[in-house]
């Protein structure tokens, strides 16, 4: 018996047989295209680019009824770096230039993109590195004529040293379920980690490449990903294997019970009402809403509409998709729209941002909106008029001073007086508030209290800036910790100073749905989560084992404590107590 450990990135407990991955090869070479040849040749190479260009529309159309609209952009990501007009053009040069057969020169050019993002040592260009690689094996394909050839691995763990994006997308499209994931290569925030937790399939990454030779096709392993436990068990003992029966069963009655807590009201044993709210990118995102029982909509992430759209999109358009995404919903339940969100890792097909060296130190979300100030006043305008008779509130991310708050309340204002001289409806109380992601904010959190109606703790951000990591690191995995002692008193500082000024103050990171910071948030009296919609169900479960009144002690210990490992402990005992 062997076990091998790795890096949660969608948790669960599986045990089943192998399918081991086996590597894409093109038998490509180098051959001279005579001069008057070559038109023809690039002919040939355009088609290969339309034809997977339309693979992807294809897939991406198949896929709607079965992912929401943020597992489908990492698809629209794949055509953006098809149409890019620098990949292109190297490509079409060297053909020219060379006069070489198109799949040598979309290999090489290919190679010198992913070898330069490969040396960039950045999360973000490694990303691009992945997604190098899953388009230039697409074009190849279709080049050469060739069909992917699929072993049987429908009911099994996948095994391999990475998976692209689309073998995944794919796979789900042909109906084949993978019982789980293992991979040498890739991260959390991977595309393939997104994916696979969207689907729910335990999915186990980092391993070390020593051990994947370990591996033999159809062997039966375990593999557990939950947190703190990650590991995969090789050839496990009859014994092992029904313990981990048991436990499996275990947690699949654990999630049973939950469902069932869902017509009850999310209130702690003492009585204490706490909201669970859902954060929303697409429709699929909208009708969670209902089916979990959420009571509202804590974070809506605008920034997808404008990804989605071939420029940006106008005022009535954005009133058209606000009214059929949460029009109905915000007529009962609370909304909160974020507006625009890009720079960083977030870009926009159609418009092109200054290159930065730094871009999550940049021009990124408030930043961006008030250095372009007529693109926020045309989001202005669609909200305002959308949150008329409705329950929607407004809220600005990557806030850092207070002179930006003010700045943007004054556009607003404005928008407001547009809209009365044009005899428009619009709300007219709409409620401000603001994303907490920079340092800043927590540590004037006083200040700013005068200046807004309620503050929504974006944690994976604040994270980052506080504990200088980017979050997007797999090299930095082991510092990213948003359970460290500083994270959660900046936290603690922001709920203090809503509480004491009457302001609401919410956590919309991807903290809100952990067991672990649930406790802590509600020791801090934050009683407003929003999160994705899979983690609702087992939130209202921990929410009704709590009693707020024995809370005060455990905010007290977590934080005095000296690091993450003591916090966690302290966390972990009340729960198991409970």
């Amino acid at each position: 018996m062997l076990e091998v450990k790795g890096r949660t990135a969608c948790e669960g407990i599986v045990i089943g047989k192998v399918f081991i991955q086996k590597p894409k090869e093109f038998n490509i070479e180098r051959k001279k295209i005579e001069s008057n040849k070559i038109e023809e040749e690039i002919v040939r190479w355009k088609k290969a680019m339309e034809k997977s260009k339309e693979d992807i529309r294809r897939l991406k159309q198949n896929l709607k009824k079965k992912l929401n609209k943020k597992e489908l952009d990492i698809l629209m990501a794949h055509i953006v770096m098809l149409d890019d007009p620098m990949y292109i053009k190297d490509i079409e040069k060297i053909m020219r230039v060379e006069n070489i057969n198109a799949e040598y020169a979309v290999k090489k050019i290919s190679d010198k993109y992913f070898n330069l993002f490969e040396q960039l040592k950045d999360p973000v260009y490694n990303q691009r590195k992945s997604d190098i690689k899953d388009i230039s094996e697409r074009i190849l394909e279709n080049l050469l004529n060739e069909e992917e050839v699929k072993g049987d691995m429908n009911g099994k763990i996948f095994v391999g040293r990475e998976m692209l994006p689309s073998d995944l997308l794919k796979a789900i499209y042909e109906n084949i379920s993978f019982k789980g994931i293992v991979l040498e290569y890739g991260g959390e925030t991977s595309h393939v980690a997104i994916l696979a937790k969207s689907l729910g399939i335990p999915t186990l990454m980092g391993i070390n490449s020593s051990i994947y030779v370990k591996f033999l096709e159809n062997e039966e392993i375990i593999l557990d990903t939950r947190k703190n436990y990650e590991k995969i068990i090789i050839s496990p003992t009859k014994e092992t294997i029904a313990e981990y029966i048991f436990l499996r069963n275990e947690i699949e009655l654990e999630k049973e019970e939950q469902e069932k807590l869902l017509e009850l009201p999310c209130e702690t044993k003492d009585g204490i009402g706490i909201s669970l709210k859902i954060n929303v990118a697409g429709m699929v995102d909208v009708l969670g809403i209902e089916k979990n029982k959420a009571d509202g909509v804590g974070l809506f992430r605008t920034e997808l509409m404008y990804m989605e759209s071939s420029s940006f999109p106008s005022e009535e358009e954005q009133v058209s998709i606000y009214e059929e995404l949460i029009g109905n919903i915000a007529k009962e339940k609370e909304v909160v729209i974020r507006t625009l969100d890009i720079g960083a890792d977030k870009k926009l097909s159609y418009y092109e941002m200054k290159k930065e060296d730094n871009p999550f130190l940049g021009v990124r979300g408030i930043r961006h909106s008030l250095r372009n100030t007529k693109i926020l006043k045309t989001q202005l305008r669609a909200i305002l008029r959308v949150a008329y008779g409705k329950k929607i509130k407004i809220m600005y991310p990557m806030i850092t001073k207070i002179k930006e708050l003010l700045e943007v309340k004054e556009i607003l204002e404005k928008c407001k007086e547009e809209l009365e001289k044009e005899g428009i409806l619009y709300g007219k109380e709409i409620e401000e508030g603001i994303m907490v992601e920079v340092p800043s904010v927590s540590l004037m959190a006083e200040q700013f209290s005068k200046h807004v109606d309620f503050f929504s703790i974006g944690t994976n951000d604040l994270t980052q800036y506080i504990l200088a990591t980017d979050r997007l690191s797999e090299e930095l995995v082991d510092l990213y910790d948003p359970y460290d002692p500083s994270v959660l008193k900046a936290i603690s500082f922001v709920a203090d100073a809503a509480i004491k000024n009457g302001k609401g103050v919410s956590v919309c990171g991807e903290m809100a749905g952990e067991e672990m910071a649930i406790v802590a948030f509600l020791s801090m009296g934050i009683y407003d989560l929003s999160m994705v919609r899979s983690s609702i169900s087992k939130a209202r479960s921990i929410v009704r084992k709590i009693r707020i009144s024995e809370l005060k002690e455990i905010k007290k210990e977590i934080l005095s404590s000296e690091n993450s490992k003591e916090i966690k402990k302290i966390l972990n005992g009340y729960l198991k107590k409970e």
